[in-house]
């Protein structure tokens, strides 16, 4: 494994940590502060919005590998301000920087994972990453939970600034080794470039629907134990970690499996209709047996984990490295913006995140992407130009 590959692993452990590690001390930040700190996911997740529109105007600049190690150095500077708990407003803000972070080490990152490794290996790559991000969102909120019982929550959120830390400073290392100022560009006729983009337009649709499906049970994995078999508000938090324990596990079985010759959209297709009729299982479990209906749901997100590194890697593997940072910014965006979508659609249909219409719906949804991803990955097949796209 390369320097570069390592710092990588680390710079995705640290999004991980930090997606987790805010939420999850809001209760005791805002009891210490002395005020509700709920502005804080929104200022979050906006920052991450903005990290990633930025990542593309940033990649024409400097090189992936050190945008991302900007990224991870904003997003150690946002944590060391959140655990000073200074004021309701500083804790927001801080929020935000550690966002806008996060969605740069997440398009860079993605975009370096690509220039570091072989042609067409892109999406396994991030499936590996992103299985990385699972682990640590997993393991956040239990150090959290078992460590501030030992020392304050504020130091705990120090130790996760170290990890956003060390990963810039290995990825800045590698970048000014590499003299990687700024990403090789070819001249390439504006009517292929268009092409391109086009290209990558189902993988646009595509992210939305998968990431909207996933926000429903990552938003809702403590609601949802909850309020199906009536368990305490804070045993059921560790419905959390055990949803994001699940989307590791499905992300790493994805990669041993590609090792054994699995196609990635074959994940992807074939995840996404297990995954629909595990919630239609889970539907119709409702009522008669909640257990199986939280079984079902864990089938479904083990089946649909390694579905968002696979669709935006292959969607970078069908361009350039230059057209991949372009790109990068607007194909995170897209899914963010289903994470936003989705669940307030199903709640515009029903009030009650636990009701077998949230569970139809995102059944009806990973059919969608089933379809998607699988026409689009068969045209791809069947078309010359695609692989010469590819190549150039």
């Amino acid at each position: 494994m390369t320097a570069a590959v390592r710092g990588l692993f680390v710079a995705f452990a640290s999004l991980g940590a930090t997606a987790a590690v805010i939420p999850a001390v809001l209760p005791a930040a805002g009891q210490a502060i002395g005020a509700p700190l709920l502005q804080a996911i929104p200022a979050l997740f906006g920052g991450l919005l903005v990290g990633v529109l930025l990542s593309g105007p940033a990649m024409r600049v400097l090189s992936p590998v050190l945008v991302a190690a900007t990224g991870c150095l904003v997003q150690a500077g946002g944590l060391v301000v959140v655990s000073l708990a200074i004021g309701a407003e500083v804790f927001v803000l801080a929020s935000a920087f550690a966002g806008l972070g996060f969605g740069l080490v997440e398009a860079a990152g993605s975009v370096a994972a690509k220039s570091v490794t072989g042609a067409g290996s892109t999406a396994i790559r991030l499936s590996a990453l992103t299985g990385t991000v699972a682990v640590m969102a997993a393991l956040t909120p239990v150090v959290l939970l078992v460590g501030s019982s030992l020392v304050a929550h504020n130091v705990i959120v120090l130790l996760v600034a170290a990890l956003p830390l060390a990963a810039g400073l290995m990825l800045g290392i590698n970048g000014r080794r590499t003299r990687a100022i700024r990403p090789a560009r070819t001249d390439i006729p504006r009517g292929l470039q268009v092409r391109r983009l086009a290209g990558i337009v189902p993988f646009a649709i595509a992210l939305p629907i998968y990431v909207g499906v996933e926000t429903v049970f990552a938003g809702w994995s403590a609601v949802l134990p909850a309020a199906m078999l009536e368990i305490d508000p804070a045993l059921a938090g560790l419905g959390t970690s055990a949803f994001w324990a699940f989307m590791a596990a499905g992300r790493y079985l994805a990669v041993v499996r590609s090792q054994h010759g699995g196609s990635a959209s074959h994940l992807v297709v074939g995840g996404a209709v297990i995954g629909a009729i595990a919630l239609a299982a889970a539907a119709a479990a409702s009522g008669w047996n909640e257990a199986v209906g939280l079984a079902a749901i864990a089938v479904a997100v083990l089946a649909i984990a390694p579905s968002y590194g696979i669709i935006v890697g292959l969607a970078l593997d069908r361009l350039s490295d230059a057209a991949a940072g372009d790109a990068m910014g607007a194909l995170v965006a897209c899914g963010a913006l289903g994470g936003v979508a989705v669940p307030a659609a199903v709640l515009m249909i029903t009030s009650d995140p636990a009701s077998p219409a949230t569970f139809v719906i995102c059944a009806i949804l990973l059919l969608v992407l089933a379809a998607l991803v699988s026409r689009v990955t068969a045209t791809a097949v069947s078309s010359p130009r695609t692989a010469e796209g590819v190549q150039q």
